[in-house]
This record gives C-alpha cells, structure tokens and sequence, in this order.
C-alpha cells in the first residue's frame, strides 16, 4: 500500500468513526467541543496576563516596548500586583473547574457512545439468520463485543484528547505569534521536523494496530474452545496440549505488545531528543531579540508547545491502536447487517397448527460450491396433533430438516407450508412463537430452575410452572431438591444429572403451550431409567400437540404416528412401527437391528 492510499484510508476511516459518534452523541459533542474552546482561551488569557506579573515583580526595564501590545492584559503593567494575581487565580481556578467538569462530560459520552456501539452490534446479531451465525466463531463474536468495541469506544476519549490538545496548541501558538513572530516560525519549523520524522513510526504504530485485532480474536477463540473442550481434554489427558496451544496464543500477544511498546519508546526519544534541539536553538536565537518578560513567557510557551506536541503523538498513537477496532468490528457488524432476517412484527400472535406442515419438494445446501445437498427434494406431511419421527444414519440430514421446520434455515429450493401458508418471511417469526423445542445438548442457564423456566415464557404463574414440570415428569426431582423451583443448577445444569437437566428443559418448552414439539435426540445422552421417564412423558402429550422427534435410540419412536426414515437427504420410507418393521429388507427394519430392539 503506498503512503497516500494508506493515508487516505486512514482519513477515510477518521471520518466514519467521527460521524459515527456525532450521529449518537448528538448536541452533546457540540458542548464538549465549546468547552474545549472555553479552555483554550482560558490558557491563552492566563499566559497573556504573565508577561505584565512579570514586569510587576520587577523583571525588564520599565521603557521597554511590549511585543503584546493591543492584545488583552497589555495595558495592566500599571495594576497593583494583588490584582494581577487575583485575576490570575481567578483563570486559573475557572480553567480547572471547566476542566474537572469536561473531563466528566467527556467521559459520559465516551460510556454511551460504548453502549451504542455494542447495542448496534447485539441486535446486528440477534437479527442477523441462523445459518450465518452458524458459520462464525462465537469466539469472534464475544471479542468484539466485549473487547474490541470497548477499545473502539475509548477512542472517543483519545479523539476529544487531540481535539483539546490542539486548541491548547493553537491558543499558546496565538501568544507567540504575539511575542516574536519569527521565534514562532521556528518552532513550527521544528515541528514540522520532529512530525515529518515519526511519520514511519506513525504507520508501523497503525499497521500493528490492525494485526492486534486478529491476535486478540484468535487468543479469544482459543480460551473459548478449550474452556468448552476442559472436560473431554482432562479425561483423554490433553492439558499439556491446551496449555502449550494456549500458551503459543498469549506469547504472541505478548510479543505484539512489546512491539507496540518500542514503537512508543522510539517516538519517545525522537520527541525528546528533537526537543532538545529545538530548544537550544530557540536560545540560540532568543538572546538579545526579545525583551526578559517576554523570552521568560516565550520559554514558558515553548515548553508546553513541546509537551503538547509530544501529547499529540501519543494521542495520535493510541487512536490508531483503537481504530483498527471499531473498523473491523464494523465490518463484521455489516455482514451480520447483510445476513438480516425480516424485522418481527410487534404484538405477534402465536399460531395454532390444525391442518398439517407440509414439505413440498424442498431442497437444502449449506454451500453452493458442494456439490452434495443436505436435503433433497423432500415431501413430507406433519398431520396435526400427531407424533412423527424421523430416522437415519448419523449426517443423513435430519437435524437439517428439523431446523427447516423451525424456520431457522430457509430451504434452497421448494417450500414449507404451515396450513396452507407459506413459511416465509414476517410468518416465520409468528411459527417461532409457536414451537417448542428441546435440542440434543440442553442448554441451561446458571440461575434458578425458576428462572430457566420464566425465560421461555416470562409471564408464567406458579400454577403454569407446575403444570409444565408435571407433564415433564420434572415435578417429584424439583420437590425434592434443597430449595425446590430456586434452586440454582449451577454453569450449563452442571449441578442437575442429564435426565433432570433434559426434563427441565422439556418442561421449558412445554410451559410456552407450543402447537408443535421438537425434540432433537432428546433422549439419546440418557440412561434406561431417564430415557422411560422422558418417554412417558412425551406419551402423555400424544393427541394434544404435534410432536416431531429425532432419534437414533428406536425405543422412543415405537409409539409414533407416522415413522420417516432418511438416508443421504432423501425420504426413503415412511410408515408405522409394524408397517416399516414387516419390510424384510426395509431401510428400518436395518436400523431397528442395528439398535438391538426386538
């Protein structure tokens, strides 16, 4: 990339970040800047009145011609000293109150401008449909929600940072401009040098800013998957693995923070030692051409000009580590944007299911580029208020199909029809009321087993609690736990066995009065005992909602309607228990052996 492409695009990026915290702060930004101003001219006004103090306390010749003549505080050399500095504390405690009170304000707008970013970025997410989600890193999600966009927000604090550094700048220039126009002009020709100097430092400092977004990331994704994977890597006796993976990760943080550093210790000394320089050569300069009040103010000047500059490369470094954040987390936050579903209407009805769901020659690809669906032309009847199930080999697509059936995936060709009406659109959110479902791998939260069960359905009584525990065959466990429906089931349900956990989370779907029940492998992680009681269970629900059940365990499909057996994203056989088991070489009667049911 050549310097003024990079440079444009940095610009480029300055300006979405500016407009982007304009658009939120509003008016608020207009007042943060005129404070800023305010204290500007309180520094410049403070610095004008030195030169007379000076002179007051004795320092030059009382003929002496004053280079700040017509400006404010001029005409005062004849005021007495106590009124002079009177004045002086009185700027000076103006300035540090007005300081003290933009520091808060500043910092206000900061926090608000942090939670739009990551309310922006959350609902991005929520609307964003389930197969792109599916496709990202939740790692990479987490981090920028949590991290990045927290750094991105701090940005806001370096931005108002520059902008007062610079009016600080400008108001202390003003004075020596007063003072010597030509000492002036060497100072910004020095400047110039120190600026024209840090420039490769400058684009290194934005360069490595970029690259700690991705290490970040990449450390995030991998404390994820190994906190998610500690119990299976503890039983195979793969810590030193994870260790040594994770270690790997944080030395190359490690490393990409000592570069940042070196880069800022080199500014550093190029700051201090140009400073120098400049300095000298001011005194070099100075000596005889100004009067002894002024040269005492000019130095004064000078020096906080050398610390503002040096502040203004701080600055400057520290918003381009912040904006690679905001930029790339933009950018994940447009993708999410593209993969939008249709915004939920308020106040949505659930629907009632009377007729049936009907699958008419749908077709299903998670990549274009393979060449195998995940589903192929399927056609497919789900009578209301009757238990189908769906049956095949580990990958032969049933999981693909019930997520069809969710509305959580829409089909690449064909259509899904709920009574009729299409499963499309504004409708899918209406079905999405209406469906229970209960995955594989129960997710639980780490709250009460009352709280787990007002998330599905917030307004529940007691009485609706107890009903929806009862018909889960989860009431007798809850009663008997220490603290009954407050107890707490610890991260994931880790407190609860896997049958209690799974009848908890059948007792959540089933408090939402769902017109049709999923179940995904519901039973297939659960011993004899457990998987009777869910069984039972779901018996009992027979003829007063539809039910679709996926299992590989037969044993819970014995009692279904209508059996669908799947291979390879095809429908190859549909019946009863009797019908499908009576064909002697029948795609289920081989499963059902398989599974050593009689």
């Amino acid at each position: 990339m050549t310097r003024s492409s990079f440079s444009s695009q940095r610009l480029a990026v300055f300006r979405i970040f500016w407009r982007s915290l304009s658009d939120q702060a509003g008016r608020r930004l207009g007042w943060a800047v005129f404070m800023l101003v305010s204290l500007s001219l309180f520094e410049g006004s403070s610095l004008l009145l030195l030169a007379p103090l000076l002179r007051s306390l004795g320092l030059g010749s009382p003929g002496d011609t004053h280079a700040v003549a017509g400006l404010p505080f001029a005409d005062s050399d004849g005021a007495p000293l106590p009124v002079l500095l009177a004045v002086f504390v009185a700027l000076k405690a103006t300035q540090a109150v007005l300081r003290a009170y933009s520091t808060t304000f500043n910092l206000r707008i900061e926090t608000d401008f942090i939670c739009f970013l990551r309310e922006r970025f959350y609902r991005a997410t929520m609307q964003a449909n389930w197969l792109f989600l599916a496709r990202q890193r939740s790692a990479e999600l987490s981090q920028a929600l949590l991290s990045e966009l927290s750094m991105a927000g701090g940005g806001v604090r370096q931005l108002l940072a520059l902008l007062s550094a610079t009016l600080l700048m400008l108001a202390q220039m003003a004075i020596a401009v007063a003072l010597s126009p030509s000492m002036t002009a060497l100072a910004l020709v020095a400047g110039a040098g120190l600026g024209l100097g840090l420039r490769g430092l400058r684009r290194r400092s934005q360069a490595l800013g970029e690259l700690g977004y991705g290490k970040r990331t990449e450390m995030a994704a991998t404390v994820a998957e190994h906190l998610a994977g500690m119990k299976i890597a503890k039983s195979h006796g793969r810590e030193t693995q994870h260790f040594t993976h994770f270690r790997r990760s944080i030395t190359e943080i490690a490393a990409h923070v000592i570069r940042m550093q070196r880069i800022t210790a080199l500014m550093g000394v190029w700051l201090e030692v140009g400073a120098v320089l400049a300095l000298s050569l001011f005194v070099y300069f100075a000596s005889g051409r100004v009067g002894a009040p002024e040269l005492v103010v000019l130095g004064y000047v000078y020096t906080r000009l050398l610390a503002q500059a040096a502040s203004l490369q701080s600055i400057w470094h520290q918003i381009s580590v912040a904006l690679p954040s905001f930029v790339e987390t933009d950018r994940l936050r447009e993708r999410l944007i593209a993969a939008a579903e249709p915004v939920p209407a308020p106040n949505l009805k659930p629907i009632v299911l009377r007729d049936a769901v009907r699958f008419e020659q749908v077709s299903f690809r998670y990549d274009a580029a393979h060449a195998n669906a995940a589903l192929s032309a399927i056609d497919l009847t789900i009578p209301a208020r009757q238990v189908v199930a769906l049956c095949g080999h580990s990958g032969a697509g049933k999981s693909t199909l019930a997520d069809i059936l969710l509305g959580l995936l829409p089909p690449t060709a064909g259509r899904v029809l709920i009574d009729g009406e299409e499963l499309s659109g504004g409708y899918l959110h209406r079905w999405r009321q209406s469906v229970g479902y209960v995955p594989q791998e129960t997710f639980l939260f780490h709250e009460t087993i009352r709280a787990n069960l007002l998330w599905a359905q917030p307004d529940a009584t007691e009485a609706d609690l107890r009903t929806a525990l009862r018909a889960a065959a989860a009431e007798g466990f809850v009663d008997r736990l220490p603290h009954g429906l407050d107890t707490m089931v610890g991260d994931r349900g880790v407190r609860l066995s896997g049958g209690e956990r799974q009848r908890i989370a059948l007792a959540r779907a089933l408090l939402r009065r769902p017109t049709l029940l999923l179940l995904d492998e519901a039973t297939s992680a659960l011993d004899p005992q457990n998987e009777r009681l869910v069984r039972e269970a779901i018996e009992r629900l027979q003829g007063e909602l539809t039910i679709v059940l996926i299992a590989h365990r037969l044993s819970t499909v014995r009692m279904a309607d209508h059996i669908v057996v799947i291979e390879a994203g095809r429908i190859v056989e549909t019946g009863t228990w009797d019908e499908l088991c009576g064909r002697e070489h029948g795609a289920f009667r081989q499963l059902v052996a398989a599974d050593g049911q009689p």
